[in-house]
């Protein structure tokens, strides 16, 4: 698995990020915005989980489950100790469904207590509830946006899928509302667009990626049997554990993981120091959509609970 670290190793303090997926990288996360306002004070830890980015080797089989995605999080701190130090400060960062992988990590056994703190950016805890407030989501947003006549073409198609998909959502069902979910934030005029491709382009070059481990990765990830296991896996039954400082940052309009859904995990979690914040011209990419409040929010907590 590859693991970049990069900034001001000499803070001692480390950002340790998991990236969406499955199958994506994190290398996408590390922009220049980013390392020109975070990296200067504290190390970001880039981590690629197996069969994503640019980790390489076997397809992994079966060996490609949750619990051992939760497991590789232990193995990537441990090599971060043996090379810096044990005396390091650890910070967890994660997005999309890296909010489903640190919830599993953070709820298992004494593993908080890794950290400092916790940041979750745009972040799934709960697939089935995930699933049930996006279309919330889409039919609340759409029906508003119809009867202001904006992309009303659009916009209905989104709609009668949901009227007709209720619940109890199959997997290829998920993924048709996930895909609607990235298109509907292109049709609100509040949202600050992103062209990303020229982003991803220049990180693959300057990070020297390996293409093909790139595209093998997010094509075995796509039809692996970890889709299904994951489409069903909710910790909202157990985020009453997490007791360590929180910071939870979601898009307005991210109708991939829904603002309520930041709040089902804001609201469960025990921590007695926690802040949610709402980015109000972000999707959800929040990390370039909103680059200046993230950074921000980033900032003051580390500062705060380092």
């Amino acid at each position: 698995m590859r693991v970049l670290v990069e900034g001001n190793t000499a803070a001692r303090v480390f950002i340790l990020l998991i990236h969406g997926g499955p199958g994506a990288s994190a290398y996408v996360y590390n922009t220049e915005y980013i390392t020109e306002n975070i990296e200067d004070k504290y190390a970001m830890v880039y981590w690629d989980q197996r069969n994503s980015g640019a980790s390489q080797g076997t397809c992994n089989g079966s060996n490609l489950t949750f619990d051992q995605i939760i497991d590789d999080v232990g193995r990537v701190i441990q090599v971060l100790k043996k090379r810096y130090g044990n005396d390091i400060v650890l910070f967890l960062l994660s997005h999309s469904f890296g909010g489903l992988v640190a919830s599993g990590f953070l709820t298992k056994g004494d593993n908080q207590n890794l950290f400092k703190g916790y940041i979750n950016v745009d972040g799934s805890h709960n697939y089935p509830l995930n699933d049930t407030l996006t279309r919330n989501m889409l039919l609340t947003i759409g029906n508003q946006e119809v009867a202001n006549n904006r992309h009303v073409d659009d916009w209905n198609k989104i709609i009668d899928y949901c009227n007709i998909h209720t619940g109890n959502f199959t997997l290829y069902q998920s993924h048709k509302l996930e895909k609607y979910a990235s298109q509907a934030e292109d049709y609100i005029e509040a949202v600050n667009k992103i062209n990303y491709f020229p982003i991803v382009l220049r990180n693959t070059i300057s990070g020297r990626y390996p293409i093909t481990s790139m595209l093998v990765n997010l094509l075995y990830s796509e039809d692996s049997d970890l889709n299904t296991e994951i489409s069903v896996k909710e910790f909202s039954s157990s985020l009453n554990k997490i007791t360590i400082p929180t910071l939870v940052l979601f898009g307005k309009y991210d109708f991939v993981c829904p603002p309520e859904l930041g709040l089902d995990f804001y609201t469960r979690i025990s921590s007695l120091e926690k802040e949610m914040v709402i980015s109000p011209v972000s999707g959800h990419n929040l990390i370039y959509q909103d680059k200046e409040l993230f950074s921000r929010e980033v900032i003051d907590f580390v500062e705060k609970f380092r």
